[in-house]
């Protein structure tokens, strides 16, 4: 059976959130180091650059933060000792921080490797319908894969099948943020204007300005207001009873970049037969719900 782009994704994101159950991990990590979502995310992505980098390299995995937010939250984590300044504009993760993330990286695969939702057989079977799609997702051409691909970077060296697995699945699911965000520049968005797009689409009835802008908190005064005029000289926003909406061409726009990136995430699983497909999903709806 061949499932939609929103479908696949759906239930390789079920099986991941089962399989990256941590225990409360990397919250006790952030607790201890006093990180906001952001800071987190940054020590995080930091193990992406193998030196030192500047606040817009991190536009790569994140293109819907402002890069004024990125400098911020840097400085922050060089308060927190947690990085250094390379130079003005540069910046490195501290070793400790570094060590600390990868012992509990290292803590948080030991977990992985005891998971038993599936007998061997079906945990090999997985894999491998697994690997393949996340291969050809790496070598298809159509769509750029930077979050993909720095993931490769970081796999571990394990022999557990489970550990494996837990690489492929949260492959295949970042995957979906680069099918994203080619939908997107196909038509020419930017970061910040699906940003709002993104808000706008989920409220029918319109939003506020102050609602608008609290839906954005990602962007930076610059940012929002320069995506919000270029919703509006596309013909794509209005503003109304003080009220912005999407018009019927910024909603078809929208819904455009939602099929598109539908499209693009189905490409990879081509690989598989109908009934590998219908295997791969029974094994998926096996682990998100463990009998």
């Amino acid at each position: 059976m061949r499932l939609s782009g929103s479908d696949l994704y759906a239930r390789v994101s079920k099986a991941t959130s089962r399989v990256q159950d941590d225990g409360g991990l990397f919250r006790r990590f952030k607790d201890k180091h006093q990180l906001n979502d952001l800071e987190f995310w940054l020590v995080i992505r930091f193990r992406y650059f193998p030196g030192s980098v500047t606040p817009n390299d991190f536009l790569t995995f994140g293109p819907y933060t402002s890069v004024s937010k990125y400098r911020d939250a840097l400085s922050s984590l060089v308060q927190k000792t947690l990085a250094a300044r390379a130079s003005e504009e540069r910046y490195r993760l501290a070793e400790s921080a570094r060590k600390g993330i990868g012992d509990t990286y290292a803590e948080y695969f030991a977990r992985v490797a005891r998971i038993g939702d599936l007998n061997e057989d079906e945990a090999e079977s997985l894999f491998e319908l697994s690997d393949r799609v996340y291969a050809a997702a790496q070598q298809q051409s159509e769509v750029p894969v930077p979050n993909l691909s720095a993931a490769h970077s970081t796999l571990p060296d394990s022999s557990s099948i489970w550990v494996q697995l837990e690489r492929r699945l949260a492959g295949l699911s970042l995957y979906r943020a680069d099918a994203h965000i080619a939908a997107w520049r196909e038509v020419g968005y930017t970061g910040p204007r699906v940003e709002l797009s993104t808000a706008l689409f989920s409220a029918p009835d319109g939003l506020s300005e102050d609602q608008l802008r609290a839906a954005a908190p990602r962007l930076d005064d610059h940012d929002f207001l320069s995506a919000l005029s270029a919703l509006h000289s596309g013909g794509e926003a209005t503003l109304r009873e003080e009220r912005y909406k999407l018009t019927q061409a910024g909603r078809a726009v929208r819904q455009a970049i939602e099929e598109a990136t539908d499209r693009n995430y189905e490409r990879p699983f081509a690989v598989l037969e109908d009934e590998q497909i219908d295997r791969m999903i029974e094994s998926l709806d096996k682990v998100a719900e463990p009998q």
